[in-house]
């Protein structure tokens, strides 16, 4: 027995037959020991073999044999943990080196299937629910302010769940199938708030930012955008000519003032046009983003389901 406080057996009364076999009914608690694989937490399996023998008696002295192939459940409590599928019973001959005496023992090997519902609705729909929260923060217009905060807020609630997940679990060398999950969706998540820092630095270009590069204009603004909007059209103006004695626009102060002004305002619009074309590539990779990280979300949550059947 694996207990620490291993005591002695109850003095129960012996059944001596006629034809010379004795029953002994002893009533006792035994506690034994497993190796648990949590692979597949919280759709896991386990196997736990309990073996009876004898350490003193070689099998010419007691024979041990079986005499149903399952061990009876009958009187089993069920546990809301833990769903028992069966108990075979199997009979094993050990000759060991030391004597050439058989050594029989009797093998019963507990099935058991971890009830995952309590898992399901507690740790894995959470997950799944904030990490599709996640690519939404792309969905967030820039100028709210919000779109890092709900990156680190997400973020930290998975590390809440993933410590919960942790204190669930025996220690292992094996990570388990949530854990597994946890992870991925917490990498997805921090690549998502790297990206969205990124496109935060690019929707606030400055005026002073240079041009859209051509290879951006054409591979973003074209591609990823599913065709490109019109841009902005020139302000025309026509020139008509004008009798000069009744037309102030042939004094030469009066044309540097006005060329000065219409220069200033042609670089204010092209600063504007600048700023808008950086603004709308920051909006085609939030959305273009967005629809990969759901993706990605969608295909792990799957994946997960899909090893756990």
């Amino acid at each position: 027995s694996a207990d620490e406080h291993f005591g002695g057996s109850m003095e129960t009364n012996v059944v001596l037959r006629s034809d010379g076999h004795i029953m002994w009914d002893s009533p006792a608690i035994t506690k034994s020991s497993c190796k648990v694989d949590v692979s597949y937490f919280p759709f896991d399996g386990q196997q736990c073999r309990l073996t009876f023998g004898s350490w003193t008696y070689n099998g010419n002295q007691i024979d041990l044999r079986n005499q149903l192939d399952t061990g009876d459940l009958t009187d089993f409590v069920e546990n809301v943990e833990w769903e028992v599928l069966g108990m075979p019973a199997t009979r094993n001959v050990i000759t060991y080196g030391c004597c050439s005496e058989p050594y029989p023992d009797v093998t019963y090997t507990l099935l058991l299937r971890r009830r995952a519902s309590f898992y399901i609705f507690n740790l894995l729909l959470p997950c799944i629910m904030v990490s599709f929260l996640a690519p939404l923060g792309f969905y967030l217009p820039a100028d709210s302010g919000e779109k890092v905060s709900l990156g680190v807020t997400v973020l930290l609630a998975l590390t809440v769940f993933q410590l919960l997940v942790a204190e669930s679990m025996p220690p292992s060398e094996s990570v388990p199938l949530i854990g597994k999950y946890y992870i991925a969706t917490m990498t997805m998540i921090t690549a998502s708030t790297a990206l969205t820092i990124f496109i935060m630095n690019v929707h606030h270009c400055g005026p002073g930012a240079r041009p859209v590069p051509p290879w951006a204009r054409r591979l973003i603004l074209r591609h990823m955008a599913a065709g490109e909007s019109p841009g902005e059209g020139q302000v025309g103006t026509e020139v008509r000519g004008c009798p000069w004695d009744h037309c102030l626009c042939h004094h030469d102060a009066l044309l540097r003032n006005v060329g000065y002004i219409a220069g200033c305002f042609r670089r204010h619009r092209a600063n504007q046009r600048r700023t808008g074309e950086w603004k709308k590539v920051a909006k085609v990779m939030d959305r273009f983003f967005m629809w990969v990280f759901f993706l990605m979300v969608f295909l792990m949550s799957v994946l997960v389901l899909g090893n756990a059947a």
